[in-house]
Order: C-alpha cells, then structure tokens, then sequence
C-alpha cells in the first residue's frame, strides 16, 4: 500500500508522562502512516534511553521534541505542547475548512493536567465538528 492510499493524518501529542503509552501508540502504526508527533519534556528528556528523539518512526511520520528550558521565564508544563499543537491546528484544520476539503484527521492529545492543553482541546472540539476528525484524549 503507498502512502496515496492511506489519507488519514494523524496527530500524537503529549509530554514526558504520556511517553508510555505514546510508545505503545506508535509501536501500532502501520508503516504508511502519515503525521507528526510532538513530546514535551524537561530539559533533559527525562532518561536517556527515553528521549523521544530516538524513538523508531513510520517514515511518513514526524517527531518534534519540545524541550522546557531551565531559564527565566521557564514556560509551565503544557505551554510549548498547547503552542504546537495550536499552530498545527491552525495549518490542518483552518477556521474555513469544511468536511469535504479536509481530514480525514485522528488526534491524540495527552498532557491532560496542563489548564494550557485542557483549554486549547476544549476550543478543538468546537472546531472538530466542521471536519472529519476524532480527537482522543487518556482517559476520556
């Protein structure tokens, strides 16, 4: 199968205490699936061995690790995962799309203690209604 065939695009995003069961998560993607995943950690990415920057991808799918930076002003646990995700919903899921120009889309949102990504998938539902899209969150 090639990657024409497969048109869903997905979207993993969470931090370093959702990186268990994104692993699991990824480890049952096919080999064509297409999409990105962003992981926030601390700065150090939590153990080596653990860095979501070596962890094994589909090729269609891309890995963006979002480190929090011990400097001042040091951004909140889920401030720089709510920003990724905002702007790719911006460029995948623009105010203007509709259910026959778009998606079909899966999203899986962890970070679930953030007020910053609690508030951004809280407005991403109002927004998933004019597209074929699924937003999953960890135990919802």
């Amino acid at each position: 199968m090639a990657y024409d065939d497969f048109s869903l695009h997905l979207l993993m995003a969470g931090d370093a205490h959702d990186a268990p069961r994104l692993r699991e998560l990824i480890d049952l993607l096919p080999v064509y699936a297409y999409g990105q995943v962003y992981v926030e950690v601390g700065v150090t990415g939590g153990q080596r061995q653990d860095d979501p920057a070596g962890w094994p991808l589909p090729p269609g799918m891309s890995m963006t690790v979002l480190r929090r930076s011990p400097g001042s002003p040091r951004p909140r646990r889920g401030q720089l995962l709510a920003a990724a995700v905002s702007a790719w919903a911006t460029e995948w899921l623009p105010d203007d799309a509709c259910a026959c120009c778009a998606g079909p889309f899966a999203l899986w949102v962890g970070c679930a203690a953030s007020p910053d990504v609690e508030g951004l998938c809280h407005a991403l539902t109002q927004r998933l209604d004019l597209v074929p899209a699924h937003l999953h969150r960890p135990g919802l």
